[in-house]
């Protein structure tokens, strides 16, 4: 790991780990003027967390938006899906209010491209410093 006296900055927020959350956390301090330093311990930038469902709820869409994310992961593959739950007592499936707005989309996107993408956006992000690993 690089050792934070020779990188010679101060940080205001350190992070640790640079998968989903943290890389999110990030990118959105740092648009808010927040000196940011995001540890990961994995050296490879296309690492990713293997166990997950790969499915993003439609609650996630406004931070996906704020994020900038949502053109690159339909690019990148992310399938569009509407919520619905199955119970006991028939389909749950949410619709808009005949006048009100849309509803956001879920999206299914495996994590191997999701994380490297979101990793990659925030060592872009000014203000973000994204210190891994060395091996």
């Amino acid at each position: 790991m690089i050792k934070p006296e020779s990188a010679g900055y101060d940080y205001d927020v350190v992070i640790s780990g640079a998968s989903l959350a943290g890389s999110a956390v990030a990118i959105l301090l740092a648009r808010r003027g927040v000196r940011v330093a995001l540890l990961e311990r994995r050296s490879d930038p296309d690492a990713y967390k293997v166990l997950c469902t790969h499915s993003i709820t439609a609650n996630a869409y406004p931070v996906l938006d704020e994020l900038g994310l949502v053109p690159a992961i339909e690019k990148a593959g992310a399938v569009r899906n509407e919520a619905r739950w199955y119970t006991r007592w028939g389909w749950i499936e949410p619709r808009a209010a005949q006048a009100g707005p849309e509803l956001p989309y879920a999206y299914n996107i495996r994590r191997s491209v999701l994380d490297p993408l979101i990793r990659s956006r925030a060592a872009q992000t000014p203000g973000v410093d994204l210190l891994s690993a060395i091996r």
